[in-house]
Formats: C-alpha cells, structure tokens, sequence
C-alpha cells in the first residue's frame, strides 16, 4: 500500500490553488486582456508562421510589422522561449496559460526544496514559505497586463539553490546556473536578470545570518564563474544578434521621479509591497474607492505609471510574521545569540544592509550609487524602475519562513499542524482581493478573438502573405489583413515611435519609386554594412527574388558575417548538449535512487 505523502499533497494544492487565482485573474475579462498582449500575440503568431514556413531555424527578420524589421536581433524578441514554442501545439493564449503554470510550479517546487532541503527548515514552514513567495502581486500583475517577459519571475529559486545546495556538484550547479540565466535572455527577461541579482545580494547575508554552515564562497564563486561563462556561450548568438541591432537604436532611456524626498520614496515602496492584498481591505473599511489605489502611489512615487507597474503585493500575513519577529528580535535580543556570535556576522550585517539600501535606489531612480551604475549599457535602457522593489519579495518571504519555523520548533505535533493550517488558509484569502477591483486597473484593452482566428487560419495552411503596407493599424489587424503596418507596437524604436524613420509608404509592396519596391530591407538594421544597405533603406528592385521570399515569411539570404554563424551554431549546439547532460545525469540519480531502494526493502 502506497503510503501518503501529506506535505507533497498539502504543497501540490497550494500551487493549485495559487495558479487557479492567477488564472481566474488573467481571465476575468476576456476576451479582453492586458494590453501588452497587443505586442506579444502578434509576435507569437509571427514566430508560429515562421516555424511552420522554415522549420525551427532563427528566424532573422519579419516582414510582418513596421514593412519589415529584425525578429532574432530584437531583444524583445522571445522564439526560442517556452511561450514562442508552444503555440506549435496549442493557440496563443492556451500557451499563455501553460507556461504561466509551469513557471510558477517550477518556482513554487523549487521553493520548497530551498526552504526544506537547503536550508533545513520544517516541512511546514517551507510549504508556508513557497506561499509567502508565490503568491504575490507582481507575478500576478505581470501575467494579467501581458508582460510576459516576466512570466519567469518565480524561477529566482533555482538560481538561489544552486548557490547553496552543497548535494549539488558545483558543475553542474553552474549549468542549470548558465541554462536559467540563458532562458531569461531568450524570454526578454533582461529586467528580471538585474533584480534576480539585487534580490540574490540580499538573499545570500540573510542566509549566512541564519545559516552560515550553508554559506561557502568558494562554492559560490564557482557556481558564478561555471554559469556565467556558460551563460554567455549559451547567449552569445543572441547577445551579438541584439548588439548588433542596438548600436543603431541603443533606446538610451531613464526615469526620474517627483518624488519630495527620500522618506517619501520609501514609504512608496512600502505601498507597493503591501499593495493590493493589503490595501484593498484598508480602502473598503475607511469607505474609499480601491480603484484608486493606482491614484494614490502615483503620488507616494511620483511615477506616473498604471498600477500594474506598482503592485507587488504580498500576503499580510507576511508582514505581520517579520514585524513580529523585528518586535521580539528588539524586545529581548539577548535571545537572539546566534545572529551575533558567529565570527564576521557583523560583515553579513553591513552587507545586507548596504544591498538593501542599493535595491532602494534602483526603486527610487535616485541616490549616489544608482546615478553612477545606470550608464552602464544594460542597466541604460532599462526604466520603470519601481518594478525593481521585486527584488525585495523572496528576502521577506524567506525571513517570514524563518521566523515562523523558530516559533513551530516550540510547538507539539498536533498544534504545529493546525496552526501551519490555519496560517496557511490565512495567507491564501487574500489573494481573492484582486477581484474587488475593477478590470480597468490592467488596462485590459486587448481583444484576443481576432488572434485566435489567425491562428486558426495559420493553421489550415494559410502562410499570410504580404501584400502591402497599411496605416493607422495595430500589430493584430495588419496580419489579418495580410499588410505589413507603418506604426507597429515596437518598444526598441520608443513607446512614440520616436527612432523609427521609414521610407515605405501605404500601398502595394510591389509599388515601385526610385528604383526600390516599397518595403524596408530589414538587413540595414542590423548588418547594413554587408549587404550595403542602411537602416530604413528600402528593397531595391534588383533584389525582386528576395522580396518576394521575405514577404511570403521564407528566410531571404540576406548576407549574415561569419563570427554570428559561428555563434549560432555553437550557441545551439551547447545548449542542446547541456541540456542532454542534465537529462542524463537526472535519470541516472533517479536509477541509482530506485536500486538504492530496492536493495533496502530486499535487506528487510
């Protein structure tokens, strides 16, 4: 008889459950959703022709938006992530669906394993903790307004496991290391890459405060070393795809705050990290309208940005769990011995503290270190910075883990498991706040009707070919009507279109003026100098061959140099090979687990 596993169990509901909100969320109103998907569900249809034309190569550019521009070398870019793969089984929005699960039941495990395993907390603490974490507003604000670049936001624990689980040879801890990080980089998930590293520089003098056995900077540099190498060699064919787009449109922007002074940043972050599942209650109980909320951290930020971008809300019961345990921590120190007495805890302290304070100036778009680090080439283009008070999310949920697991220690069998209950019923009711507010607060102005029906017709066999260029047209209604628009949904040139200049004009492609047909050669973008071209130069009519395989969505031989072939292969080829390995070495642990097994049952 199959003996039950209660924790597995009591786990596998939460992330049901957790994951039924968040669908039920993004859901609410369609076939209305976020307006971002405006951007994504073309692309993804774009990507799902291109497959079906080509087979699964890199697919270079697309005649599809803006009378033809790079597809690969655009960062936003995501054909070779999970959510650009799958609508080769199912629609656009089942794959949104899919893959939000599967991302936040990859993180929600891995969660577990971190709190129990790694760091050897009791098994109700760890459920407990996996809550605190996966519940939370960003992942669910993120999802709902169509960002789907973040969709991988709850995957931060892996990265937090491989930096700490000794069980794990530091190899092959460096390649999941080097797999994750490449897999944020393929989904647009550059902004996550930089609060992953804010949140982990938080993370590792907690760990070491509450844990220092666990804490091995040989280890941890090695992890760094191996999957950062590896990353870049798994990246470098995108990498040099996207540099090589953006040192024509480098989208230098920042962000700069109203904010009046530093006390009123903070207690703008605070807002956001209470957000919805606290304040929404605070709003009902002093008769005030939650559809404000976006209102009113606006002006604790002076941000102006939707609420989504603000949102990071947590579970009250997290809150309650730290500022008790600061109480106690403060009340009577002396019992608290251990976070002291270890040599150089006192270097944990200064650095916690310090990343704190670092974290909050990316927030704040403000202070000393932040001005100097923002120059840097990544870091440049990236705004909205109030999404990097994300970074403070997995620290509080591990602290409130913490804490609670040196209160569950004090407690008998009987009373731990029904106070783990009603604490974790307590932590999920709060989630049911996002449905008393109205829909609008997404801007859910996207309808998703007419992209299931390209898909339907992509499918049947219907390739889409262009045929013109159309203006005053969304990314969505261009494809349907097979026309390539002159004002696409395309960040990289500016929300205005501001860098984006083109020559093309409405009407036939096939128009003819001054010896071009009347569609961009998208290889000016990129590499102008070996096909000599130049951005926004339209296709001359010596290249008729080419025109004609690139609006019918064939790969036209648009010269590619040499050392990006080369990247491309050895970027495909070893990531197919990592990911073989890990394969292998996972069903070989698994093997050798079961004949450990067996041989234990066949000796009793």
């Amino acid at each position: 008889m199959v003996k039950i596993k209660w924790p597995i169990v009591i786990l596998i509901s939460n992330l049901i459950v957790i994951n039924l909100v968040v669908l039920l969320f993004l859901n609410r109103s369609y076939p209305l959703v976020g307006h971002d998907y405006a951007y994504n569900i073309p692309q993804m249809l774009d990507t799902f022709i291109h497959f079906r034309v080509n087979g699964l190569s890199i697919q270079w550019y697309t005649p599809t938006f803006g009378g033809g521009l790079p597809a690969f070398p655009d960062p936003n870019n995501g054909q070779f992530s999970l959510l650009a793969l799958l609508p080769l089984l199912v629609n656009p929005w089942q794959a949104v669906i899919i893959s939000s699960i599967v991302y936040i039941a990859l993180g929600g495990i891995a969660s577990y394993y971190l709190f129990n395993r790694v760091l050897k907390l009791h098994w109700t603490s760890s459920i407990l903790g996996m809550i605190f974490f996966s519940a939370n507003g960003f992942i669910m604000q993120r999802i709902a307004v169509g960002h789907l670049g973040y969709q991988t936001f709850p995957v931060i624990a892996i990265l937090v496991i491989t930096l700490l689980d000794p069980s794990i040879p530091k190899a092959i801890a460096g390649l999941i290391f080097s797999l994750v990080v490449a897999m944020l980089v393929h989904i647009a998930g550059y902004f996550l890459i930089v609060v992953f590293g804010l949140a982990i520089l938080i993370i590792l003098p907690l760990v070491y405060l509450y844990k220092p056995a666990l804490f091995s900077w040989k280890r941890i540099l090695t992890v760094l070393s191996i999957g950062g190498i590896v990353a870049l060699v798994l990246s470098a064919s995108k990498l040099a795809a996207v540099y090589a787009f953006m040192r024509f449109f480098p989208r230098q922007i920042a962000d700069h705050y109203q904010t009046s002074g530093i006390l009123a940043g903070l207690f703008g972050i605070v807002l956001q990290l209470l957000g919805t599942m606290n304040l929404t209650p605070l709003f009902w109980a002093a008769r005030l309208d939650p559809n404000l909320l976006g209102g009113y951290l606006i002006s604790a930020t002076g941000a102006f940005y939707g609420y989504w971008e603000f949102d990071m809300s947590m579970s009250p019961v997290v809150f309650g769990i730290v500022i008790i345990g600061i109480y106690s921590f403060l009340r009577k120190p002396k019992k608290y011995p251990n976070l002291f007495a270890v040599n150089k805890k006192w270097i944990a302290w200064i650095l916690l503290i310090f990343f704190i304070w670092l974290t909050i100036e990316f927030t704040l778009a403000k202070g000393f270190m932040y001005p100097l680090l923002q120059k840097l080439p990544l870091l440049s283009s990236l705004h909205v910075n109030p999404r990097f008070a994300a970074a403070f999310l997995f620290p509080l949920a591990l602290s409130a883990a913490v804490i609670y697991n040196g209160w569950a220690a004090k407690w008998s069998g009987r009373k731990s498991v029904l106070l783990f209950l009603a604490v974790n019923l307590l932590t999920l009711i709060p989630l049911s706040t996002y449905f008393m507010i109205k829909t609008d607060l997404q801007d859910r102005s996207y309808d998703i009707t007419e992209s299931q029906e390209i898909y339907s017709l992509i499918r049947s066999g219907d390739n889409l070919t262009i045929t013109g260029i159309v203006s005053g047209v969304g990314n969505t209604d261009a494809l349907f009507l097979h026309q390539s628009n002159l004002q696409p949904y395309w960040p990289i040139f500016g929300y205005q279109l501001e860098s984006f200049h083109p020559e093309i004009v409405p009407g036939s492609i096939w128009a003819i003026s001054d010896g071009y047909y009347n569609m961009t050669n998208p290889s000016g973008y990129v590499f102008p100098e070996l096909n000599g071209t130049r951005p926004f130069e339209r296709i001359p009519v010596s290249e008729k061959d080419k025109l004609e395989a690139f609006a019918s969505h064939k790969q036209s031989d648009w010269k590619i140099p040499l050392y990006q072939q080369i990247l491309d292969w050895f970027s495909g080829l070893t990531v197919l090979a990592g990911m073989f390995f890990l394969s292998f070495v996972g069903i070989k642990r698994l093997i050798t687990r079961f004949h450990h097994r067996e041989n234990a049952v066949t000796k009793v």
